[in-house]
């Protein structure tokens, strides 16, 4: 017979379920089960009666809930909110700004599934509207109300621009524009406007960086702080512009957004990419008052300077490092000049070069032998432009000297690898930036720790381009209101990004962007339907996270998710 009894041992009780029988006409227990405390006890009770659940539903939780939570506790929704103003009914168009936003970083697509992805997400809860109000023809009604563009009548102002104004004033007052490090660059991105479409002037057709010269694309100019990696300003420009031509109407839109913030230029150090560095651009900069640091092209560069073989080493941040500083007579005006060497990036580049010089000379080779063996009907013209091509990758034709002849109706090709030429490149010139700036006062350690914060910028443009932050394309806008609201969505999304990981860097050390994409995606919430408790009412909902990793936990305690999940219920 089992019965259920209880032991004290060390001031606890604790309970166990035991069988008695008789031995030799006495009493005694044959087997006991250990239960444990009453707390336990209550528990094995409770799982062995719980109801098992109707349903369970999915509900993207970690990104999406995260990045609500930046953009409501950096200011940004109630900044957005303040520039278009919530309807009497339905979502404004902060809303769908910052919907859009959060949807290119959690599943990018076309406007067609926003909606369906909306009603599976946390923002469906915390927002409540009904999944129909983002709709594609809806959610571009509220989008194409933006008043934005060059030709807006005269009394009306551009809202994107002052959006970019009041986020870049955010920035500074949450103190988030720490050294007042910007870095700049452009680049540009292709997309799949008709040749025929005459409503978008931005979309033209020029050298495209990604390789799709076939298709029309636009340009972009973009600052970001050198520190934290905010976007604060950002320009959309003809596709067909070159950078160095795109830089003056840049510098002005950043000199006014710093001075209408009360930001003094002389304060203000940007970083520059050699792309825009030329003798006109110089002088603008001088003009502006700001200060600058760009890297100089390798040509523009003092020979003697450039390959200088006093370098010294740079501190233990920097490793791998040395650099020599100069004050130094450039563009007809002294400024401190740093020639830096980086053992790393030397190693990139004798990698990419000795791939390319393997592929060139497979490709020179064939073709000697293809030549040998028939008559002379390629041009001379046509063959030289194939051998240009080859050779066109960075250092080649340095390291690779070719003779062409006709002799007895046939072309001859020949050619050789100068060794000499390949050290001079390895002690001279691979691994080497000249930077150039008008912080005389700068040491080379400083310089080059600030032209560092140029990576944030390239850091960006592939997180764009391959989708990896946030994704950019496929880019289908036909008009150019619809490209600049799009260009300024991506840009919040990006800004929302970098203001989560700096977050997300107090809770996890060392996390990098990638990381912290992948960590949220993995923390799901999950919906159980029970059925009610009597015979009448309504079926009980139960809410639960994914189970987490420790990384997982310290995340969502530090961003507010686990707040987050017990106040939005269903």
């Amino acid at each position: 017979m089992a019965s259920l009894i209880k032991k004290k041992k060390a001031n606890t009780i604790y309970y166990y379920v035991v069988e008695s029988a008789r031995v030799d006409g006495k009493p005694r227990i044959v087997h006991q089960t250990y239960l444990g405390t009453a707390e336990s006890v209550a528990r094995l009770v409770q799982d062995r009666t719980a109801p098992v659940p109707l349903s369970a539903t999915t509900v993207d939780f970690g990104l999406p809930g995260a990045l609500w939570l930046a953009a409501e506790k950096s200011g940004v929704f109630a900044l957005l909110q303040s520039l278009w103003p919530k309807p009497r009914s339905g979502p404004s168009t902060a809303h769908d700004l910052l919907l859009a936003a959060i949807h290119r970083i959690c599943l990018p697509g076309p406007k067609t599934e926003v909606a369906d992805w909306y009603q599976d997400s946390i923002l469906s809860s915390v927002w409540g509207f009904a999944p129909e109000r983002f709709s594609s023809p809806a959610f571009w009604d509220g989008l194409d109300r933006i008043a934005t563009g060059e030709s807006l009548p005269a009394d009306k102002g551009d809202e994107l621009e002052e959006a970019q104004l009041k986020l870049l004033g955010l920035w500074k007052e949450k103190q988030l524009v720490t050294r007042r490090l910007l870095a700049y660059d452009t680049t540009n991105f292709y997309t799949y406007i008709a040749s025929t479409n005459e409503r978008s002037s931005l979309a033209q057709r020029e050298h495209n960086k990604q390789g799709r010269h076939d298709l029309r694309q636009v340009g972009l100019s973009y600052v970001l702080d050198g520190d934290n990696g905010l976007s604060l300003c950002h320009h959309l420009y003809r596709g067909n512009v070159a950078d160095v031509e795109e830089f003056p109407q840049a510098l002005h839109r950043i000199v006014t957004l710093l001075e209408r913030n009360q930001i003094a230029p002389e304060t203000v150090t940007l970083v520059l990419d050699k792309g825009s560095a030329a003798l006109a651009n110089t002088l603008e900069l001088e003009q502006t008052g700001v200060g600058w640091i760009s890297a100089l092209p390798w040509t523009q560069a003092p020979a003697e300077f450039r390959s200088s073989e006093k370098l010294t080493p740079l501190s233990s941040q920097e490793p791998g490092v040395s650099a020599a500083a100069e004050t130094m007579l450039v563009h007809g005006k002294e400024y401190r000049c740093v020639v830096k060497y980086s053992a790393p990036f030397a190693s990139e580049q004798l990698h990419s070069l000795t791939t390319s010089l393997s592929k060139a000379v497979q490709s020179m080779r064939r073709l000697a032998r293809e030549l040998a063996t028939t008559p002379a009907s390629f041009t001379e013209r046509g063959l030289r432009n194939k051998i240009v091509r080859w050779l066109s990758p960075q250092f080649l034709a340095e390291l690779v000297s070719y003779q062409l002849e006709q002799r007895d109706g046939r072309w001859h090709l020949q050619f050789d690898f100068d060794h000499q030429a390949l050290e001079r490149l390895m002690a001279q010139r691979l691994g080497r930036t000249v930077l150039i700036s008008n912080r005389l006062d700068w040491t080379a350690d400083q310089l080059i720790s600030a032209y560092s914060g140029q990576q944030h910028i390239e850091q960006v443009f592939r997180g764009l381009k391959d989708g990896n932050w946030l994704g950019w394309g496929p880019m289908h806008h036909w008009t150019d209101q619809k490209i600049r609201v799009h260009a300024f969505y991506c840009m919040l999304g990006i800004s929302l990004l970098q203001y989560l990981r700096r977050q997300a860097e107090a809770a996890w050390p060392g996390l990098s962007t990638e990381q912290l994409l992948d960590q949220l995606r993995q923390i799901l919430k999950y919906n159980l339907l029970y059925p009610p408790q009597g015979e009448k009412g309504p079926n009980r909902v139960a809410t639960v996270l994914s189970k987490q990793s420790l990384i997982q936990q310290q995340i969502t305690k530090t961003l507010g998710l686990d707040q987050l999940c017990r106040t939005q219920r269903g």
